[in-house]
C-alpha cells in the first residue's frame, strides 16, 4: 500500500467516525413501479404520487434506501425466466438512471462506504436489492451480472415457490402445493454459496420457515430479513418466529421490521378488502392478477385504499415500535432495523411516506431509546451486516 493509499484509508476511517456520530436513516426496502423514471408521475426528482421520491426523502430525513428490483413470481420455465430477467433489467436501468439524472441530490451506493460518503456530502443514497430470486432463472452466472448492475441483496423467493426456495405463502394462482423443496432446493444451495462468494446479502423475508433456517445454516455470512416483523406480536406467515429470530441473530444477521400494516397488526377484514380491491383494479386495466408496482399507483386503487383506511384504521408507528421492543428484548439492540415497504403496500398512521420519516425517529426517542440505539436501529445494524458480508466475500 502506497503512502497515498494509507492517507486515503486513514482519512476514510476518520470521516466514518464523524459520520457515525450522526443517525443515518436507511430504509432497507423501497418498491418502485415498472414505469419508474419513464412516466412523469413517477419521476423521483419531483414531488410525485409515489411514497418515496427525492423531495420526500429530503423533507423527512430519509438518508438512504434499498430501491428494490421486484419481479412477480411466474412459471418456472424458460419463457418465464426470460421475462423475469427482462423486467429486472428494466428496473435496474431505472434506478441507475435516477442516480445519474439527479446526481447532485442522490448517488448510487455499492458499499457501506458510499453511504457514509454521501452523508458527508449531503447527498441521498440509493442502494439496490432484488426481491425474488426468480430473476436469475436457472443461470447462476446472473448473480454476478446483477451484482455488476448494483444488486447487494437478494430475497430468495416471493409469494409462490420458485427454483431456489419454498415460499412462506404458496401461490394459489400458480397452483402451488404447501411445499416444493422442503426448504432450499439443490440449486438454491449453490445460489447461497455464490452470493456469499460475491458479497451479496442473502435475504430470508418471504421464504418458508424451514427454508429460512436452512439458509441461515448454509450461509457463511450473516443473513438479513429485509422486511419482516415478529410473529409473536403479529401471527402472520410472513413474520419471523422467535426461534428464527434467535437463529438469525446467532449468525450476526438483522431483521428489518417493516411498516406493512398486516404484518404489524393482523387485521384480516382489512386485508381481504385490499385483496378484493386489487383484483378489481387489475381487471379494470385488463390484467388477470394484481401487481403492486403496476396497479397500486392507479387512481382507482389509491382512492379505494383511502376508503378502506376509513373503515379499518391503520396500525401506528408505535405499533411498529412494539415489534422493535420485542426483538430487542429477545436478542438485543444489534439485530433489528427498519424498512418501509413503501410502494409495495407499506403505510402506517404517522408514516404514510418518506416525508414523515423523522416522526419514526421521534417515536423511538419517546419510547426511551438512546441516540446510540437509534443509530443502530436506523442504519448501523444493516450497514454492519453489509460490511461483514463484503469482508467474508473478500476472503474468497
Amino acid at each position: 500500500m502506497t503512502n497515498k493509499n494509507i492517507i486515503s484509508f486513514l482519512f476514510f476511517i476518520f470521516l466514518s467516525s464523524i459520520i457515525r456520530a450522526e443517525i443515518i436513516t436507511f430504509d432497507s426496502h423501497i418498491d418502485i413501479p415498472f414505469d419508474f423514471m419513464e412516466n412523469s408521475k413517477h419521476d423521483p426528482g419531483d414531488n410525485s404520487d409515489m411514497q418515496v421520491d427525492i423531495p420526500k426523502m429530503q423533507k423527512g430525513g430519509m438518508d438512504a434506501g434499498f430501491f428494490v428490483v421486484y419481479v412477480p413470481q411466474g412459471p418456472l420455465n424458460e419463457a418465464g425466466f426470460k421475462n423475469a430477467k427482462k423486467l429486472a433489467e428494466k428496473k435496474f436501468k431505472a434506478i441507475v438512471n435516477m442516480t445519474r439524472s439527479y446526481s447532485s441530490k442522490i448517488t448510487l451506493a455499492l458499499s457501506p462506504k458510499d453511504i457514509y460518503r454521501a452523508k458527508e456530502n449531503n447527498l441521498l443514497s440509493a442502494a439496490i436489492g432484488i426481491e425474488n430470486g426468480y430473476t436469475i432463472g436457472e443461470d447462476i452466472s446472473l448473480l454476478d451480472y446483477y451484482y455488476s448492475l448494483g444488486a447487494r441483496y437478494m430475497t430468495l423467493a416471493h409469494i409462490g415457490h420458485n427454483q431456489i426456495s419454498d415460499s412462506s405463502i404458496p401461490s394459489k394462482r400458480l397452483n402451488n402445493s404447501e411445499k416444493m423443496h422442503n426448504g432450499i432446493s439443490s440449486f438454491g444451495r449453490k445460489v447461497i454459496k455464490r452470493m456469499n462468494n460475491i458479497g451479496m446479502m442473502v435475504d430470508i423475508s418471504h421464504i418458508s420457515e424451514e427454508a429460512a433456517f436452512e439458509a441461515i445454516q448454509l450461509s457463511r455470512s450473516p443473513v438479513i430479513a429485509s422486511h419482516s416483523c415478529a410473529k409473536s406480536i403479529a401471527d402472520h406467515p410472513r413474520n419471523l418466529s422467535d426461534d428464527l429470530i434467535l437463529a438469525l441473530a446467532s449468525k450476526g444477521g438483522v431483521i428489518q421490521v417493516v411498516a406493512f400494516p398486516n404484518y404489524v397488526k393482523v387485521d384480516n377484514s382489512r386485508f381481504f378488502s385490499i385483496m378484493e380491491l386489487g383484483k378489481e383494479v387489475a381487471k379494470i386495466y385488463g390484467d388477470r392478477n394484481f401487481i403492486p408496482s403496476m396497479h397500486a399507483i392507479k387512481d382507482e386503487y389509491t382512492e379505494g385504499i383511502k376508503e378502506i383506511n376509513k373503515r379499518y384504521p391503520l396500525p401506528s408507528v408505535d405499533d411498529l415500535i412494539d415489534h422493535i421492543d420485542y426483538i430487542v428484548e429477545l436478542v438485543g439492540i444489534d439485530y433489528v432495523g427498519i424498512s418501509s415497504d413503501f410502494g409495495g403496500g407499506g403505510i402506517l398512521e404517522g408514516w404514510i411516506d418518506a416525508s414523515q420519516t423523522n416522526f419514526v425517529t421521534e417515536r423511538l426517542r419517546k419510547r426511551g431509546y438512546s441516540e446510540n440505539d437509534i443509530k443502530k436501529i436506523w442504519g448501523e445494524n444493516i450497514l454492519r451486516v453489509w460490511r461483514e458480508v463484503e469482508d467474508i466475500s473478500n476472503l474468497n
